[in-house]
Parts: structure tokens; sequence; C-alpha cells
């Protein structure tokens, strides 16, 4: 091998490339270079380890040989950024991930099993998907644009010293400092926790009060503002969220394929894609059976009726009163405790919650009697006014006083014989 004017040989062993410089080109350097070529060379050969081909410098300095290994770096991807922390974080201590709540059920992310309390899907977790296999194919299915981790944080301890630790932050502090374990913050936090300790469903970090997971989810975005829309100010957990917001941006003319109609966005027409053509109407699924529903309450009297489960109470945070729809609960706080009265009166000053509570009142100053006995002949200004009277003319006096076993057609006239006659008022009384 010799070397040229350039004062530069490469030298090819296998994959190997040897670059050899020199300063000078007389002969006894040049074979001074080729012997100690052959000799790496050699040594390289003997080695059975393998490991990455590094690009090997030979320099001449000063009259002696140095040999500089320049391995090629390869930069970690965010998602195998996002993957090490997930494995860390699952792998060294109690927190458990959660794929998703249908209302009844929760959902295991590495397999299809369903709990009613989040306390069995903790343990059914750290029992049987304990592994480092489980978790990394449960990272391959996610990408770096839409990764999010909903992780149940409840009672979290590190397994490594038994230590309790509150927030999942602290958690990875702790594993950090105490456990020298590799943590990348360099990429955004897209980790969500949730603590399942009491009856409430109620939010890890402003400990806010909600009735149903899906809304606590979307709650939980007014923490994780990792991704801005500089247009509203609207804030996403990750990427993709945002690119799907910023299409509601972009207004124009979307024409559905499957039928005539024609939207502003692209977003509105793919969401009446899905409702009207994908999913016909009906946009509620059982988590179990896959069977859809129109609406949330058919989908919840299914899931009680065929699969067992216990139905929903809601429970009123002003109050002691419950409910089974959202909707009974939403009415019921809107108008007895938030006080909403958006039907006012044009001929005084009153308010009133609903347009029929407000048809009623306006028949004060109207007088208007639309309701007549087919009896008697008259006129009544509401229709259970007349049902009442009716009673008279069927003798239906359905209060009777258990004391003198006399009977009334309306129990304010049996609560005023209680009162006048006997001095009391029991309900229990009456027949």
């Amino acid at each position: 091998m010799a070397l040229g004017e350039s004062n530069l040989t490469f030298c090819f062993v296998g994959k190997r490339r040897l670059i050899v410089k020199s300063e000078t080109t007389d002969d006894a350097t040049k074979s001074n270079v080729n012997e100690e070529v052959k000799k790496i060379v050699v040594s390289k050969k003997a080695k059975a380890v393998k490991v990455k081909t590094p690009t090997i410098n030979i320099v001449m300095d000063r009259g002696k040989f140095k040999t500089i290994k320049s391995p090629r770096a390869i930069p970690m991807s965010e998602k195998d950024k996002h993957a090490n922390n997930f494995e860390v974080v699952l792998g060294n201590s109690t927190a458990t991930p959660i794929l998703s709540r249908d209302g009844f059920t929760y959902t295991c992310c590495f397999c299809t099993e369903h709990y009613v309390n989040p306390a069995e899907l903790k343990t059914h977790t750290l029992l049987k998907h304990n592994s480092s296999n489980d978790r990394r194919e449960f990272m391959k299915k996610q990408s770096s644009s839409g990764y999010v981790l909903k992780l149940d944080i409840t009672l979290l301890k590190c397994k490594l010293c038994d230590v309790g630790i509150d927030t999942v932050e602290g958690l990875l502090d702790h594993l950090q400092n105490e456990h020298k374990k590799l943590i990348h913050r360099d990429v955004k936090n897209q980790i969500i926790p949730f603590k399942f300790d009491g009856e409430d469903l109620q939010c890890a970090i402003c400990h806010l009060v909600f009735n149903k997971y899906k809304i606590l989810v979307e709650h939980m975005k007014t923490h994780y503002r990792n991704y801005v829309c500089e247009v509203c100010d609207y804030g996403s957990i990750n990427r993709r969220a945002m690119i799907n917001h910023k299409q509601s941006h972009k207004t124009g003319s979307f024409e559905c394929n499957k039928c005539d109609k024609v939207f502003q966005t692209d977003q509105k027409r793919r969401q009446h894609f899905y409702t009207v053509h994908k999913f016909m109407s009906m946009p509620n699924k059982c988590g179990i059976c896959n069977e859809r529903f129109k609406s949330s309450p058919l989908k919840d009297q299914h899931m009680v009726s065929v699969h067992g489960m216990s139905p929903i109470i809601r429970k009123c945070l002003s109050c002691d009163k419950t409910f089974t729809t959202q909707f009974a609960l939403r009415i019921h706080t809107k108008k007895y405790h938030l006080m909403e009265r958006n039907f006012p009166c044009t001929e005084c000053e009153m308010k009133f919650f609903s347009k029929d509570q407000l048809k009623f009142h306006m028949l004060k100053h109207t007088g208007q009697k639309d309701f007549q006995c087919d009896v008697c002949l008259k006129w009544y200004t509401k229709k259970w006014i007349l049902k009442e009277h009716m009673r008279i003319h069927m003798n239906d006096r359905r209060y009777k006083c258990l004391q003198c076993g006399r009977g009334f057609v309306q129990k304010c006239s049996w609560h005023s014989h209680m009162r006048t006659v006997h001095g009391e008022i029991d309900d229990k009384a009456l027949a």
C-alpha cells in the first residue's frame, strides 16, 4: 500500500475503513505506516465480540502513531424516548395504564379484559402484564404524534424502595435522582394521571369532581397544553389532536361523498360522515358486544339488562339528590342550583326556567281558560286542574282519614280536615 501525494491512504478490511494520515512521504515512514496498519487489522480480526464498526483514524504525530476511534452516533427518536420513559415508569412503580372507560368498566391496555373497579384492573395489570414484552408491544402501536398515556397513580409507590409518591413528576424525579434511572426530560410530558381513591371521579391535579370519566378526560386537557393553537388558544396534549383541531379553522365548501350535504369545515363533514353514514346515527357503542345505540341512555339500559351491570347513579354535587341520566342531573343543576331563568314574563318582573312554566304563568295575566268540564261545563286554566275537578263527578275520594273515616277528593282538603278536626298532620294516616 503506498501513500499518494495527498498524504492520505484508505484501507478497507471487511466493513472497516482505515484512514491513514501522514505528514511525510519518505519511504521509511510509508513502511512504518503499512506495518502499523497490518497490526491493527490482525488485532481486529482476532476479536470475537461483535460490535458496531467504528471508523479508525491512524495519525502520525511527532513520529508516533495514534489511533482515534470515532463511532457514528445515531440520535434517539421522540417515540423511543417516550418508550424508554414508559418502560421505566411501569417497570419500577405501581402505576398502571388505562385504555378507556365506557361508563361501566375500565379496559386493560394490554388485553381486552374489562373491570368495573379500577383497583381490580390495577391488580390484573401488575400480575398479568408485568413484563417488558407486553410494554414493548403496547408502545409499537403508538405513534409520535398521537402518543398519550392515561395512567392510574392511585396509591402510587416505587417498587425499588417502597416509597409512596403523589405525582407523576415526583415519580420521574425519584427514579432519576434516587435510583439513577434514565429519564428523557427533553420530550413533552404526555402522561395523564388519574386517582381512583374515592367514590367520585376527581381530577388528580386540581381536585375538581366530575360525574363521567369522559368529561374528566376532557378536563385534563386544560392541564396539559403542550401544543397551543395560535388562532383560538386551544391547548392539546399531542400534535395529532392539534392538527385535527386546526382543521376547524379552515373554512370553505366541503361536500359529503355519500349525500348532497355541504359543510363549512372539513371537520364537520367528517363528523357527519362517521355519525350518519358509517355508524348509521348510532354513535354509542357497547364496549363488550360492540352493539351500537342512538343515545347514551339506551346504551346504559343495554349494559344493565344484557350484561348485568349496576345502574349508574349520578349524584348532585350541591344536594343529596341522585339521577339515572346525565340529562336529568344537568336540568336539575341548572334549575335549582344555578337558578337559570331565561324566559321572562312580558307583563311582570318574574322569570322562569322553561317555556311551559312561562306559559302557565301567563294565564294569570290573560285569564284564558282552554279546558272545559264535559259535565258541568266549567272552564279551567290548566289541564291538571280539570282532572282533579273530574274526581268530584266520579266521587273519587281517594284521600281518607283513618280516624273518622271521611274521604276527600283533594289532598289539600284532607290536610285541612286533619289540622282543624284532629289537630295533626300525618301522611301515614292516608289509606
